[in-house]
C-alpha cells in the first residue's frame, strides 16, 4: 500500500484501483465526520443567535416596562418624581441598548449563522450528492463489464459484440466524468471546510468587538454623568434607610423590653380614668343573625366627637354606631361573655 494522500489524484480516476478506491474511503470518512460536527457547531451557532435574539426582545420589554411605572397607581407614590425621571432615562439607554442588541443578533445571523448553513447545504451537500452519482456510475460500469465479460468465445455476434462494447465504453466514460467530479470536490472540501470553520467565528467575533465598541461609547459619552448621578443618589436612600432601620430597631428594643403582663389580657390594674375624652380599641359587639340568634363580631371602637365610632378590618375610615351624649351605659350579665356592657340611646336603641 502507498502511503496515505492528502489529495485524490484525478488522472488515477479512471483506472479506479483498489488503492485509490482505499484512499478515497479516508476521504468519505473524513467527509461524514465533518458533516456531523457541523452539524453540532450549526446547532451552537443557532442557540448564540436564539439567546441574542432573545436578549434583543428582552430589553425591549425592559425598556417599555420601566416606562410604567409612572403610570402605576401606587397608595403611597409621593415623592416619586425623581425615580420616575430617572427610571425614564433607564428605559431611553435600555431603549438604544436594545438598537445595539438588534444590530448584534443580525450580524450573528448573517456573518456566523448563514456561511455555515450555506456550507452546510451548499459544500456537504454537493459530496453527498456527487458520491450518489459516482456510486450509481460505478455500479453501471460494473454491470457493463459483467455484460462484456460474458461474450461467448465461439460464434461471436459482431453487432452485439459492438453494441456491449459501446456500453462498457459509456458507462466506463461516465464513471470517469463522475468520479473526477468527486474526487474535485473532496479535495477543495479539505480547504473549504478550514475557511467554514473559520469564516463564521471570524464574522461572530467582529460583530461582538463592534457591539461592545458601541456600547462603550453609548457609556461613556451618554451616561458616565448619569450613572454617577444615579450611584449617589441611590447611596442618598440607603443612608436614609439605615438611619430609619435604627430608629425602628432602637422602638422595637424599646416596645419588647416591658414586662410580659402587658401581653396578658386583664393586665390593666391601674384605676379608672373617668377624665379621658378619647378612647380606642377591640370590642365584642353582639349582633343578631336570625329572629332569636346571635352572633359576636371582634370589631375596633373608638370614640370621636361625642360619637361611638366603629371601624371594620381593612377599611379605610370608621362610620358612627350612636351618638353617645345623652346615652346611658349599664353593665349587663352575658351567659357566654364577661365584662358586658350595654349603651342605650335616648331613642332606646341598644
Amino acid at each position: 500500500m502507498p502511503a496515505v494522500h492528502h489529495k485524490l489524484l484525478l488522472e488515477e480516476a479512471l483506472q479506479d484501483s483498489p488503492q485509490t478506491r482505499s484512499l478515497l474511503s479516508v476521504f468519505e470518512e473524513d467527509a461524514g465526520t465533518l458533516t456531523n460536527y457541523t452539524n453540532q457547531l450549526l446547532q451552537s451557532m443557532q442557540r448564540v443567535f436564539g439567546a441574542q435574539n432573545e436578549m434583543a426582545l428582552a430589553t425591549e420589554q425592559l425598556s417599555k416596562q420601566l416606562l410604567e411605572y409612572e403610570k402605576q397607581n401606587f397608595a403611597l407614590a409621593k415623592g416619586d418624581e425623581e425615580v420616575i425621571n430617572t427610571l425614564q432615562h433607564f428605559a431611553k439607554s435600555v431603549e438604544e441598548l436594545n438598537s445595539l442588541h438588534n444590530e448584534l443578533a443580525t450580524q450573528i445571523a448573517d456573518k456566523m449563522v448563514f456561511p455555515m448553513v450555506q456550507f452546510r447545504e451548499k459544500d456537504l451537500t454537493e459530496i453527498s450528492t456527487l458520491k450518489e452519482i459516482f456510486g450509481i456510475a460505478s455500479d453501471e460500469h460494473e454491470a457493463a463489464m459483467v455484460k462484456y465479460s460474458r461474450l461467448p468465445k465461439k460464434r461471436e455476434n459482431e453487432k452485439v459484440k459492438a453494441e456491449v462494447v459501446r456500453e462498457v465504453a459509456y458507462s466506463r466514460r461516465k464513471q470517469h466524468q463522475a468520479a473526477m467530479q468527486y474526487y474535485c470536490a473532496l479535495n477543495a472540501l479539505q480547504y473549504r471546510k478550514k475557511v467554514a470553520m473559520l469564516e463564521p467565528m471570524l464574522g461572530f467575533t467582529h460583530a461582538q468587538v463592534h457591539f461592545f465598541k458601541k456600547g462603550m461609547e453609548l457609556v461613556s459619552k451618554k451616561m458616565d454623568s448619569f450613572l454617577s448621578s444615579v450611584s449617589s443618589m441611590n447611596r442618598s436612600i440607603e443612608s436614609q434607610l439605615e438611619v430609619e432601620a435604627e430608629v425602628m430597631r432602637s422602638s422595637q428594643r424599646e416596645l419588647l423590653s416591658v414586662d410580659d403582663t402587658v401581653y396578658m389580657p386583664d393586665h390593666d390594674r391601674v384605676p379608672v380614668n373617668r377624665a379621658l375624652i378619647q378612647k380606642a380599641g377591640y370590642l365584642n359587639i353582639r349582633n343578631k343573625t336570625g329572629l332569636v340568634t346571635t352572633a359576636w363580631d371582634r370589631l375596633f371602637f373608638f370614640t370621636q366627637g361625642g360619637n361611638l365610632m366603629c371601624q371594620p378590618r381593612g377599611a379605610v375610615a370608621g362610620g358612627m354606631v350612636l351618638d353617645l351624649d345623652n346615652s346611658s351605659v349599664m353593665a349587663v350579665e352575658c351567659e357566654d361573655r364577661r365584662y358586658c356592657f350595654q349603651i342605650t340611646s335616648p331613642n332606646g336603641k341598644t
